[in-house]
């Protein structure tokens, strides 16, 4: 935690507030251009750099991160106020960003469908698109550089590096952007332009769909082929971002897309895909009410009859053989209804067709009736009183009429349903989550309300299937 002693109380004509974050090169601090009444961050170079042999050097350099923002005003781009200098040390003061990093939502090794990859994506190349077109390279494209807002926007951030048509700055004693992130004639040092943040976009692009950047040892081939493992996209996605991915890092400049307009259309033009369903956006709200007397349900395993389980295995086994056991019995312990059950056993059944007929043999053995009979009885005999607790009040719920309600969602519950709702609607899945939560009665409740959140009644189902 920093010291409250080392933070100014004013740079310039801002009063600072708090630190925002700390980096090699220099300090942010969250700002109050008090004469508008506007929250601003305030970014300034450590006085060590300064005071350095490359002092004078560095200081042209923030100077021209600076004027490279200061070009582009644009919507997916955070906006640069002013710049100047206080008690000889440079500043500039810029858009005030309530988001988090793609960087951040990367690292919660939650997957993404192709619909909000593609809308992050498309949202950093129309800033780039804006940014080309103004004579500026920004030459450090990754995911620390990208800010994920409450509303949906995507803002590329931190032109520190950025390359101006007009500079004459040269890149001697300087590593010019981040090497997992660069293309191959940057890593040479050899003269880039926009083309090579097009290509920082497609590594970018490929780690949001895999959760992996490409491995530099593999051929080109080898990592497009890499896509076939992907298990979260269907075969049609996978055969439709292939041919964009392999564009947009190919190695040979001249090969690769030549405008971020090139990639934006391809990425548009996907029809299988519908970007209107992508809710690209996240907010770090304050902490939630807490939720408490933390409770699980009765999960399948625990309320089945041996009788119900051996009639789940048989059926399953004519489609996945021996294995139909363990997966009975690994997906009994996720499951809350017999309806559940069937859906995520049904995931395992590769052949779409057998997935159908498989729900259907169930539906008509009467299963359903047998298990949830056995779930029903078992709830029924239970003399807890489960309670919702409100930040006020609470109140008491028999659960010998409610089957499924609970004492209350508990925070492992939260966790796993936005995991799997961030594949559907992107970052946004964790506030919504907290959300349904505390407005749910039951977690087939929570699990529903969840589920509305998902426009496509195809995925809705999905959805459910994984809970």
């Amino acid at each position: 935690m920093s010291n409250q002693k080392s933070i100014p109380s004013r740079i310039a004509k801002y009063e600072i507030n708090r630190v925002l974050g700390k980096g090699a090169m220099g300090i942010v601090y969250q700002g109050l251009d008090a004469q508008i009444e506007r929250k601003v961050a305030v970014k300034v170079l450590h006085t060590h750099l300064i005071e350095g042999d490359l002092g004078d050097d560095l200081t042209v350099r923030f100077q021209q991160e600076a004027k490279a923002a200061a070009r582009c005003l644009h919507p997916n781009i955070v906006s640069v106020f002013d710049f100047g200098f206080h008690e000889s040390r440079p500043y500039i003061a810029m858009e005030y960003v309530e988001g988090i990093e793609l960087k951040a939502q990367l690292q919660s090794d939650s997957q993404y469908s192709l619909a909000v990859a593609a809308d992050i994506t498309i949202q950093i190349l129309q800033a780039l698109e804006h940014a080309h077109a103004k004579g500026v390279v920004h030459r450090d494209i990754k995911p620390a550089n990208i800010i994920l807002l409450e509303n949906g926007d995507v803002k590329v951030s931190d032109f520190g590096v950025a390359r101006l048509d007009t500079s004459d700055l040269t890149s001697t004693g300087f590593m010019v952007g981040t090497p997992n992130y660069m293309s191959p004639e940057g890593l040479q040092g050899l003269t880039v332009d926009k083309r090579t943040d097009l290509y920082s976009v497609g590594v970018l692009f490929y780690e949001l769909l895999t959760q992996r950047r490409p491995v530099r040892g593999l051929s080109l081939d080898e990592t497009i082929e890499s896509l076939d493992v992907l298990g979260h996209l269907s075969v049609q996605n996978i055969n439709s971002i292939k041919p964009i991915l392999r564009r947009a890092l190919q190695p040979n400049v001249e090969a690769r897309f030549q405008t971020a307009r090139d990639f934006i259309s391809k990425l548009e033009a996907i029809d299988d895909m519908e970007l209107s369903e992508a809710k690209t956006g996240f907010y770090i709200s304050p902490d939630a009410k807490t939720l408490i007397a933390s409770s699980k349900p009765d999960i399948m395993a625990n309320t089945l009859s041996s009788e119900v389980l051996e009639s789940l295995e048989q059926t399953l086994a004519k489609y996945v053989g021996p294995m139909a056991h363990y997966l009975v019995k690994k997906s009994s312990k996720k499951s809350q209804t017999m309806e559940g059950l069937s859906q995520i056993l049904a995931q395992h059944i590769p052949n779409e067709t057998e997935r159908q007929e498989f729900i259907q043999n169930l539906t008509s053995s009467g299963i359903y009736k047998k298990g949830n009979a056995n779930q029903t009885s078992n709830t029924a005999n239970s003399s807890s009183v489960s309670r919702i607790f409100g930040p006020n009040d609470s109140t008491s719920i028999n659960t010998a009429t409610q089957s499924t309600i609970i004492k209350t969602i508990s925070a492992d519950e939260i966790k796993k349903v936005a995991d799997a709702l961030v594949f559907y609607v992107g970052p946004l899945a964790k506030r919504l989550a907290k959300k349904d939560a505390k407005n749910s009665v039951s977690l087939d409740d929570f699990h529903q309300r969840a589920a509305d959140n998902i426009p496509n009644a195809k995925e809705r189902t999905e959805f459910l299937s994984k809970l």
